[in-house]
């Protein structure tokens, strides 16, 4: 009979995947994206979020952000060569380039099983995504249903973050010049969804609590919740009153929480605060 342990599972740095994950599953590796600063350029583990915000004091200039080299996904993508199915789970496309550059290398594996999941979140939504796909293929499933499952998955995540200022977002062209005078003007603090693949506004609102209570409201909608995620930047103290309400109200979801990775953090600056969730499939 054979086995699906040989399964490759590649996953985008945005993941921000903790280590003691990587070393438990040798079927697991991640695919940088990259910092630059000028001339200077990171791959996104090597560099923190306290480190980015440092050298963008320091530098006193906007870090942009790159998806994987194309060398990278061939890297990555070689075991398909020799036979072993390769599963990629790229940040949501509204978001990055990565998804698109991920099938574009994969175009050059032909007849090769490679499958390009776009996960239509970022984060612990990924890191999800992962998890399942390493148990499915461990219990003998093939490529092909843990990508379909993967899809699903993605199909079924919502993805909610507050941001303390919008002028990253202004810099890194996600919103524009005049609407982010105008909110830093007004202190609005928009809560930001992806949906239908972009960044869209779900609501504003004026301060962080509040804007946290909306988050939690859009999450009491959902009828049947597999698990809840929080992904943050700073403020640990909100972070773990927002983690102990979500705890009390929903005792028999598993509730996880994560920092923001730095690619992440250079397009919506420090102070973040995310929830990621997906309801039952």
């Amino acid at each position: 009979m054979r086995t699906f342990l040989n399964i490759q599972i590649v996953i985008d740095s945005t993941a921000n995947v903790p280590e003691e994950m990587l070393a438990a599953h040798a079927n697991l590796q991640v695919v940088p994206l990259k910092i630059i600063f000028g001339v200077d350029e990171w791959n996104e583990p090597e560099l923190t979020t306290v480190e980015l915000f440092r050298l963008t004091r320091e530098k006193g200039v906007h870090p942009q952000t790159s998806q994987p080299a194309p060398g990278d996904f061939v890297q990555a993508f070689a075991p398909a060569a020799t036979g072993q199915p390769v599963i990629v789970i790229c940040l949501a496309a509204g978001l990055s380039g990565t998804v698109n550059g991920a099938k574009a290398v994969a175009k050059d594996f032909a007849g090769q099983e490679i499958y390009v999941v776009d996960s239509c979140t970022s984060a612990i939504g990924m890191i999800k995504m992962a998890e399942a796909a390493l148990a499915m293929a461990a219990a003998g499933e093939p490529a092909r249903v843990i990508a379909e499952q993967l899809e699903r998955m993605a199909a079924a995540t919502r993805t909610l973050f507050i941001v303390d200022s919008l002028e990253y977002l202004r810099k890194g062209g996600r919103i524009g010049g005049a609407a982010a005078l105008l909110g830093s003007i007004l202190q609005v603090k928009p809560i930001l969804t992806l949906r239908e693949g972009k960044v869209q506004v779900l609501d504003k609102v004026r301060i962080k609590t509040r804007a946290i209570a909306r988050m939690l409201e859009e999450l009491s909608r959902e009828d049947s919740l597999e698990y809840i995620g929080v992904v943050y930047d700073g403020e640990p103290t909100v972070v773990e009153e927002m983690m102990t309400t979500i705890r009390q109200r929903y005792p028999a979801i598993h509730v996880s929480r994560a920092a923001l990775g730095s690619v992440l953090g250079a397009h919506l600056g420090p102070g973040v605060i995310g929830l990621i969730f997906q309801s039952k499939v």
